[in-house]
């Protein structure tokens, strides 16, 4: 079976006729959710059996679904969490509060995710925060210390796992320094590159062993001239110098951050050494022109890197999710004064 590199969005809460025959002939690695797609849980279930019904069963869901701003899955029909900042400044009163808060959150969250049928979860975000971080990014993050970021990022995905929910870390190997948005423009980042592997890669680096990256629309100065995502040479970094031998997926092709036509993005990706390109778009009929210039996946793969992480460290932990969300719920209310807007 010819499967595509690519994650693709769809356009409403319903899945077209013209959508299933287009979804059919591309053939992607998997759809990625987002608010436009999501009415209710009677409904979003239906869309994801439906699409597994007409396109492939075994398909992979993705979703952002973080906390805080990031959450596709919002109120009243589902839970609204904490951002990671939000996190970040418990550790700061109780490690021991902060790291059982996360796991508990991850559980939740993926606890969610499983009754939808949500595969993969593009978070944790494990950048590292500075003072001048971009806006939108500044309150996705845990810390400025990169030691409590991958601690907090740990326990979190220790929580999916109970789930099986795939984390994607993001965006490698690092979106702390970056000023400007990249959803609107090309961040250029010109620290040295001992300053960068000591801090913001390192996260990237210690966490290595997951399964899923998202790569950063970010030149690099020190290593290259072109974005991380469409540049060899960073790719060679994430591969060698920081370990990450797991899969790549782009940040959305379609960020202003990177300039030109979208399908000479999806190559430009993919020849860097980007195994999945993210098009977040729901508008596919472009691919349907590409497919002779775009290479099958390796499935058996990628499958392989999933299955491995899933099956490595079992939890036992088996606490009744009722429980879970009762510890979680007490934690919010003894740290009111973080988590209550005032």
């Amino acid at each position: 079976m010819n499967i595509k590199p690519l994650v693709l969005g769809v356009e409403s809460h319903l899945l077209n006729k013209n959508e299933i025959e287009i979804l059919n002939k591309i053939n992607p690695f998997g759809i990625i959710l987002f608010s436009r797609n999501i009415q209710n849980k009677k409904q979003l279930k239906e869309l994801v059996s439906k699409i597994r019904t007409e396109i492939r069963h075994d398909l992979f869901i993705l979703i952002d679904q973080e906390g805080g701003s990031v959450q596709r899955l919002s109120a009243p029909e589902w839970r609204s969490y904490p951002n990671f900042k939000n996190i970040g400044d418990l550790y700061k009163k109780s490690s021991e509060d902060a790291l059982n808060f996360s796991y508990l959150m991850g559980r939740l969250i993926s606890y969610d995710l499983k009754l939808v049928g949500v595969d993969i979860n593009c978070s944790p975000c494990i950048d590292v925060r500075k003072e001048y971080t971009s806006n939108f990014l500044v309150n996705r993050l845990f810390s400025e210390n990169p030691s409590i970021v991958s601690v907090l990022a740990s326990e979190m995905i220790r929580g999916f796992k109970c789930e099986n929910i795939i984390p994607v870390m993001k965006h490698i190997p690092g979106h702390g320094r970056a000023i400007d948005d990249s959803h609107h423009k090309l961040p250029i980042v010109k620290s040295p590159l001992r300053e960068l592997f000591s801090d913001d890669f390192s996260v990237f680096q210690t966490l290595n062993h997951l399964p899923m990256a998202m790569t950063a629309h970010i030149i690099y100065s020190e290593i290259d001239d072109k974005p991380a995502t469409i540049s060899e040479k960073t790719m060679k970094v994430i591969r060698e110098n920081l370990g990450f031998d797991g899969i790549l997926i782009t940040d959305d092709i379609n960020m202003g951050a990177l300039s030109g036509k979208r399908e000479n993005k999806v190559i430009a990706s993919l020849d860097a050494g980007c195994d999945l390109v993210l098009d977040c778009s729901g508008d596919n009929q472009i691919y349907c022109d590409l497919l002779n210039d775009i290479p099958n996946l390796n499935i058996s793969h990628i499958n392989l890197n999933l299955d491995n992480f899933l099956n490595s460290q079992k939890n036992e932990d088996f606490i009744n999710i009722d429980n879970v969300l009762e510890e979680y719920c007490s934690i919010l209310a003894l740290y009111s004064e973080i988590f209550i807007k005032k």
